[in-house]
């Protein structure tokens, strides 16, 4: 695949756009392809962002499989199992291994410009970007600048947690390999999400959330049947309950989606 470079020394655009996620995929598209304005996207990891590699899209294609097994239980005269090892295979097909030439060259196509590097807001319109070799560049938008950060997961400020090299939500969706026992720790769409694949490929899972019900944001009652299925396929749905210490003795990194380390003992308050 050919991609297009972007003139180094060019510094000023109609409207810039700070991250690279969808929706500044989409403010950069309106504005170049739409509007007849000039745009570029400055991000520092993959083009697509979290959707694309470690969140909608990597967890639909776990969980299609899932989906497809359990119909095929549901329907008479027909059987379906589970290859964890294939289905890790297809979800990497999906994420395009992490890797985001076409992407790249998707919004080269479209009239949007890519640099590559951290950038913040250093003035009115002004955006200071880091590159990956240290040097630090100034771009000025002519028009507007849009920010689109996204967000990262994060670890819970509890006992032992972060010793015991948890994984995190870019973890579980990118896994090596499918672990034997899973403590998932909340019960947003995230951990549901997790749970259900996770369980359907075999691991054992236990869910803890420290309020009344699953999918605080939704109705009450999307939650109450999203926790009835989980634990109708075996999931251990526990509500009400926090995690007052995690103890792992042996502690490993591993590398990235592989599990760290052995077993983990966990405390829940009463």
């Amino acid at each position: 695949m050919m991609i297009a470079k972007v003139d180094p020394d060019r510094s000023e655009w109609d409207v810039i756009v700070l991250g690279g996620a969808a929706a500044g995929e989409n403010a950069a598209q309106y504005a170049s392809q739409y509007s007849g304005l000039s745009s570029v996207i400055v991000e520092s990891d993959l083009l697509g962002g979290e959707c694309s590699y470690w969140a909608c899209m990597p967890s639909k294609a776990l969980l299609r499989p899932v989906e497809v097994v359990d119909a095929a239980a549901h329907l008479p005269g027909v059987s379906a199992r589970l290859d964890p090892a294939a289905v890790l295979a297809r979800r990497d097909v999906v994420v395009h291994d992490r890797e985001d030439s076409s992407q790249v060259q998707w919004a080269l196509d479209t009239g949007i410009d890519l640099v590559r590097g951290h950038g913040r807001l250093s003035g009115e319109r002004t955006v200071a970007v880091t590159r990956q070799d240290g040097s630090v560049s100034t771009l000025i938008a002519r028009h507007a600048v849009v920010i689109d950060t996204g967000s990262a997961p994060t670890i819970p400020d509890l006992p032992g947690l972060r010793a015991a090299l948890p994984w995190t939500s870019r973890d579980v969706t990118s896994m090596r390999e499918v672990p034997g026992r899973v403590v998932v720790i909340g019960g947003g769409v995230v951990a549901c999400e997790a749970a259900t694949w996770l369980r359907g490929l075999g691991a054992d899972v236990t869910m803890v959330q420290r309020g009344d019900q699953l999918l605080t944001r939704y109705e009450p009652f999307a939650g109450d049947l999203v926790a009835q299925e989980l634990r109708a396929n075996g999931v251990r749905v526990l509500l009400d309950r926090t995690l007052s210490e995690v103890r792992r003795s042996d502690v490993r990194d591993s590398g990235y989606g592989h599990v760290h380390g052995g077993e983990v003992g966990i405390t829940l308050d009463d």
